[in-house]
């Protein structure tokens, strides 16, 4: 069986953690969980072959020296951007199961090779309201029952929600978790974190027990990962009072939380697609990337054809509910 894993080396350092005083995951930690996921790896699939990108810090390779798997690195050139992880997808083989360490940009990035391969995403980034915060071990024996094909796929790692955009030249793009736009005229550190200057968010999912603009919309309005549906923001900026039809305390990234005015609340069912113009900053789940002109049109929709996230905790129920059935019957205390 193959399995794929690739480490962001950048996750979880940048400068919103930093100025919180949030944890931040340096690279030997990250190390330590691809240590701990291959432990759990090799103690159910032992003749398991681990397909890894890599990374200039040696994350994977330095966690593989102390396991007893078999192990091929990509070959490929790294640029030390999100495309590394991009390609490093892409140049996969045909995999049972792929491992991800990195918060919600590293799995966009993951998600636009278009892999149809269930997807273990533990959480090492900043804005994690994609991937899973849980114990390395237990996410290495979840992904090898799945490569071992011993855990129906549909039942722990369905298709996720993503959101689509498409611009007036005709290329495409995609988000997980929220597509925003800003007056911002300029990048600077990529982070979002002065509401005034938030025009518009599309999220995928508004959970309010995370941080970034998901929490804004669940704050406003939860949507679930089961939903199938979107939210659409609309932010009222400096506009006064009477204008604003909801007021939230959020936290908009770890260790910082601002008040944030809305003025309009829009359900966004899947499939259905609003168009959008004006000069805006748009930023892909978390972080600015693109500026769109006063004349271009983009288009933007949720559709549920995301990755297949693997419900960790779920797989190992199901597994632990077979092993039930295969062990001595429990008896309860006659009190």
């Amino acid at each position: 069986m193959d399995i794929g894993i690739i480490a962001n080396p950048a996750s979880g350092k940048d400068i919103r953690r930093l100025t919180a005083q949030a944890s931040v995951f340096d690279n030997q930690e990250k190390s330590a969980i691809v240590r701990r996921c291959l432990a759990g790896i090799q103690a159910l699939a032992p003749r398991a072959c681990i397909h890894f990108f890599p990374d200039t810090h040696n994350i994977v390779s330095a966690a593989l020296a102390r396991a007893e798997l078999d192990s091929l690195p990509l070959a490929m050139e790294l640029t030390g951007t999100s495309e590394d992880s991009t390609q490093a997808a892409k140049r996969m083989p045909r995999l049972d199961a792929l491992i991800s360490l990195g918060g919600d940009g590293t799995n966009r990035a993951i998600a636009k090779a278009e892999l149809d391969v269930p997807l273990i995403a533990l959480s090492t980034g900043t804005n994690n309201a994609f991937p899973t915060l849980c114990e390395a071990t237990s996410a290495g024996m979840a992904t090898a029952l799945i490569a071992a094909r011993k855990i129906p796929l549909e039942s722990i790692a369905p298709k996720t929600k993503a959101i689509h955009l498409r611009f007036a030249s005709g290329e495409e793009d995609l988000a997980l978790i929220d597509v925003v736009g800003t007056v911002d005229r300029f990048m600077g550190t990529r982070a979002l974190l002065e509401p005034r200057n938030w025009r518009f968010a599309i999220l995928s999912v508004a959970d309010p027990s995370k941080v970034g603009m998901t929490a804004v919309g669940g704050l406003a309005h939860p949507v679930t990962a089961n939903d199938e549906m979107g939210l659409h923001l609309v932010f009222s900026g400096q506009l006064s009072d009477t204008t604003r039809t909801a007021e939230v305390l959020a936290p908009v990234a770890p260790g910082i939380v601002k008040r944030v005015q809305l003025e309009e609340i829009h359900h966004l069912p899947c499939g259905e697609t609003i168009r959008l113009r004006g000069v805006t900053m748009l930023a892909f789940d978390g972080e600015r990337e693109r500026i769109i002109n006063a004349q271009e049109d983009i288009e933007i929709w949720v559709a549920r054809d995301g990755p297949r996230r693997v419900d960790i905790a779920a797989c190992l129920r199901y597994r632990s509910r077979f092993n039930e059935q295969q062990q001595v019957q429990v008896k309860s205390y006659a009190f």
